[in-house]
């Protein structure tokens, strides 16, 4: 690694986006990108639920955060902001397609392939599973809000400034997701018995 990719490792979320922004630094826009792949990714396929879609959506996520880096009013807000894009984009994709989340087998069959127990693996299976399925049940905005905070470590502000809704708002859809999912997830445990 040379220096200068040294020291664009060590600049801000908020640093890196300027140097985009004011002299086309492709070298930060790749810094950035690496720093929140996996949590945008990660994000946009628990919104959809399909790796097939996520993958087009998470490069349109791409594409609109290079084209619109000048509309980022706030540097150092980066990561709200770029999960902001990616939130409209699984919003539009939903309501183009009719389409609520389907559950990501994927994810729960690769998770349960690395356990090495047997009797783990069928457990672990099993709970993912009911996972899965509980945040499917939720209504998009709920499930949307629980998913960026929780599997994404947003703060609450940050997820305000991501879905573009008051905070307030945020903490109430946030409630009556973990009220929903708890009582989803003790029907599936009823039901599995």
């Amino acid at each position: 690694m040379s220096r200068e990719d040294q020291r664009a490792d060590e600049r801000t979320d908020g640093a890196l986006l300027v140097a985009l922004r004011d002299s086309g630094d492709t070298m930060a826009f790749e810094t950035l990108i690496k720093r929140h792949e996996r949590p945008l990714y990660g994000f946009i396929a628990r919104q959809l639920g399909n790796r097939t879609h996520a993958g087009d959506i998470y490069q349109q996520t791409l594409l609109n955060i290079l084209d619109r880096v000048d509309s980022c009013s706030s540097p150092e807000s980066f990561r709200p902001w770029a999960f902001s894009i990616a939130s409209n984009l699984c919003r539009n994709f939903r309501r183009t397609q009719g389409q609520r989340a389907e559950r990501p087998l994927g994810e729960v069959s690769a998770m349960a392939s690395r356990l090495p127990d047997p009797e783990q693996s069928v457990a672990a299976n099993q709970t993912a599973r009911r996972i899965a399925e509980a945040l499917a049940a939720l209504p998009d905005a709920q499930r949307e809000v629980f998913v960026l905070h929780h599997y994404t470590q947003l703060s609450y502000d940050e997820v305000a400034i991501a879905t573009g809704v008051p905070l307030g708002t945020v903490k109430s859809r946030m409630n009556a997701a973990l009220v929903q999912l708890r009582a989803l997830l003790a029907s599936l445990g009823e039901d599995k018995s």
